[in-house]
């Protein structure tokens, strides 16, 4: 019997309303990050597309190197990250004049990380021969990594300053710089990788040019948005501009751990890549490839997940646990239905997918590295649902403020996986080996993050 007089198929009816209601908040926010998250997945793809035409060592080097720059930056990336989840709590506390003396403090956190930036670049190459990389790769990779890390500082400034849109939910401006950024990226792409004119070829340098002046327009793009006049009076951007130990460290404290646990997925990841680069320049070269598939279905999803954490961080604060819950689990519906597709994709179309890269003139290795590749499709179809799974429950208990739970089980995750795959790795199938501690490590998140959503410690948590 119900004590308000209802029938029980009321509150089904209810209940099904409101995680449709749910769901078209989440993609109403999380759309425009799909499409701006997509387009760098895009770029990426082009961009190691381009590479493997003008030379396949190229697209290689461009892996390991661009790997190891994530693994650099991705500690003040995944503080400045947070900032989206402050922003929308203090939106949903009712306190939106803080938000622009909070937002100067992720800028100081961005250009304090400029020392670690250089000391990366000058010893470059130092790094990739302390790892045991193909020799012939090492000044590519050396050479790619000393120029994206010219951008180092403003990637961390664009995310810093991205979380203002997408805390406030203006995730179409987001997705417009994103655009613009996106083509003139893949516009210089052709003309520095393969010349054009006066401008001579510079391959795999040509590329991290064409990054580093995307990642800085996007910082100036979004600091001209911010700084303009009608934002100051509800947000007070330009009267904030001052250091705030305490903002700061509040900052540090939820950020950090999310920086960290950025270190130690990126660093696991890197790590693999980098033992699968002592296999030699065409097994890393197939495992290019096939990431690059991989990453068509995986960076949309970082979308849904921002869109999670803003709006699990805000419901929290201004109507409760249930509403945050239904957000968390309609981005999870949302991420399961589009990589379901992805896994429908790498299982029926496989050598449509490699086709792809065969458009372009290619030497007999890189023909070799697509068959090699078009078999390590299948290790994506099985963990692709699980990757969405964890990212997107991640984010939901980053916007709660669980972030050093977040930390701690992607860090046992990340050394689980890399000690197996050290302590027992075969002397022959080595690479597919490998493949299978990916597909190992990335269950292990999605089981801890379900775990932990499920047993619900989060909904007691706020970060301001």
């Amino acid at each position: 019997m119900l004590t308000d007089g209802r029938q029980p198929d009321e509150h089904a009816i209810e209940k099904q309303q409101s995680l449709v209601s749910a769901v078209a908040e989440v993609f109403r926010i999380a759309l425009p990050l799909m499409v701006s998250t997509g387009t760098f997945a895009l770029v990426l793809f082009a961009d190691r597309t381009l590479l493997l035409w003008h030379d396949g060592s190229s697209m290689s080097a461009s892996m390991a190197g661009g790997n190891l720059f994530w693994v650099i930056v991705c500690l003040p990336v995944g503080i400045a990250s947070m900032t989206g989840a402050f922003v929308s709590q203090y939106i949903g506390a009712g306190e939106e004049s803080k938000i622009g003396r909070f937002l100067w403090q992720s800028v100081w956190m961005s250009l304090l990380a400029s020392p670690l930036f250089l000391a990366v670049a000058v010893y470059a190459e130092n790094l990739f021969r302390a790892t045991g990389q193909p020799e012939e790769l090492v000044p590519l990779e050396a050479v790619y990594l000393r120029l994206l890390m010219i951008g180092a500082v403003g990637i961390v400034l664009e995310t810093a300053l991205s979380g203002f849109f997408s805390g406030t939910q203006r995730t179409q401006v987001i997705m417009w710089v994103s655009l613009a950024s996106g083509l003139i990226n893949f516009v210089l792409d052709l003309v520095l990788i393969f010349g054009w004119g006066p401008i001579p070829s510079l391959g795999i340098a040509g590329a991290a040019i064409a990054s580093v002046i995307s990642f800085w327009f996007k910082s100036v793009c979004y600091g001209w948005l911010l700084l303009r006049p009608e934002h100051e009076q509800r947000y007070q951007i330009r009267g904030g501009f001052a250091f705030d130990a305490s903002l700061l460290r509040n900052l540090l404290f939820f950020g950090l751990p999310t920086g960290l646990m950025f270190v130690t997925e990126a660093g696991g990841f890197a790590g693999i890549v980098l033992r699968i680069g002592r296999l030699g320049d065409l097994p890393l070269r197939a495992t290019t490839m096939a990431i690059n598939f991989n990453m068509i279905a995986f960076i949309p999803l970082v979308g849904v997940s921002i869109a999670a954490s803003v709006l699990v961080g805000r419901h929290l604060i201004e109507s409760g646990p249930r509403p945050a819950t239904r957000s968390a689990l309609a981005a999870l519906a949302i991420g399961w239905l589009y990589s379901g597709a992805w896994v429908v994709v790498y299982l029926m179309a496989p050598h449509w997918l490699m086709s792809l890269y065969e458009m372009g003139e290619l030497a007999g290795e890189s023909k070799d590295a697509i068959e090699l590749a078009r078999g390590l499709l299948p290790f994506i179809a099985l963990y692709v649902v699980l990757d969405a799974t964890q990212l997107i429950l991640a984010g939901a208990l980053r916007g709660a403020g669980d972030t050093w739970f977040v930390l701690g089980s992607g860090f046992m995750a990340s050394v689980t996986a890399l000690t197996i795959g050290i302590c027992f790795e075969p002397t022959s199938g080595a690479l597919n080996w490998w493949w299978w501690m990916v597909t190992l490590w990335i269950w292990l998140i999605a089981l801890a993050m379900a775990a932990r959503f499920w047993q619900g410690g989060w909904q007691q948590m706020r970060m301001v």
